[in-house]
């Protein structure tokens, strides 16, 4: 009886801790469906008539759609430009002893403790100069600032689990440098490189204080096409819900397709 006890405690801990996480995106999907008037006068009613009206006008005149395409491949092309210059650098990191090679990795730490607005004057002068400001590449090239050191930061405990023997027998065997990072570590570290590229992507796809400034017209991504529905006659909430409801899906689906494997990189090397 009290193991019966224990467990029916346990799942409804469990399910109390869900609803607490789920609530805000529960909460945000039915202020994207709930109609304005009552969002204006009752946003505490959960009984009316769903209204998908704000996702029509999205996909059809207030530019949802090209924020959707904006933001896939401002954070696509950040994770593709960031993930190869991680891997070498966490490869140059774990696998050479030399004079300064912590102060590098702390390096790259500061670079994620500081607070990104120090960054956004500095790009956008950058930007401006070299012409590609208001375009994909603006967002692309500002992700870098943080993208590069957090894949770093999530990869190097990945590297550092290799063993040096088998470096030393791909060497034996006459395999160069290059051969043996992407035909012997790369296949290794699959379930880490997965992570660290999911977690990249989402650093981009979430980020709005480096595209606010940085992008326009079509490049303008689903972060920022939310704050376009804040007005001074007012603020269209429904508007927001649902294009706040639209950032949510992609993640939401890559978190959803690679769950197994995410959980197999996140667990690599810990019970080794």
């Amino acid at each position: 009886m009290s193991r019966v006890i224990l467990r029916v405690l346990q799942y409804a801990l469990l399910i109390i801790a869900s609803l607490v996480f789920l609530a805000p995106v529960l909460w945000m999907l039915l202020m994207a469906i709930r109609p304005t008037d009552i969002t204006a006068n009752e946003p505490l009613q959960l009984v009316f008539t769903p209204d998908f009206g704000p996702f029509a006008y999205l996909f059809s005149s207030g530019g949802g759609l090209s924020s959707l395409l904006a933001s896939v491949v401002q954070a696509g092309l950040a994770t593709l430009v960031a993930m190869p210059l991680a891997i070498m650098a966490c490869y140059g990191l774990t696998r050479w002893r030399y004079r300064g090679r912590n102060l590098l990795g702390m390096w790259y730490l500061s670079l994620m403790l500081a607070p990104p607005v120090v960054f956004v004057i500095p790009l956008f002068i950058m930007l401006t100069t070299i012409g590609v400001v208001g375009t994909n590449w603006a967002a692309v090239i500002a992700f870098q600032t943080f993208s590069i050191p957090l894949a770093v930061l999530l990869l190097r405990s990945f590297f550092e689990e290799l063993p040096v023997e088998i470096e030393e027998a791909a060497l034996l065997d006459g395999c160069s440098r290059w051969r043996i990072l992407v035909q012997v570590f790369l296949p290794v570290l699959r379930p880490g490189l997965l992570v660290a590229g999911i977690f990249v992507f989402c650093f981009g796809w979430n980020n709005l204080l480096f595209v606010m400034p940085l992008t326009s017209g079509d490049s303008i991504p689903l972060t920022v096409r939310a704050l376009s529905f804040y007005a001074t006659s007012g603020v269209n909430w429904t508007y927001i819900g649902a294009t706040a409801v639209m950032s949510m899906i992609v993640p939401m689906l890559l978190f959803f397709i690679f769950r197994r494997h995410i959980v197999s990189g996140l667990t690599f090397g810990a019970v080794k």
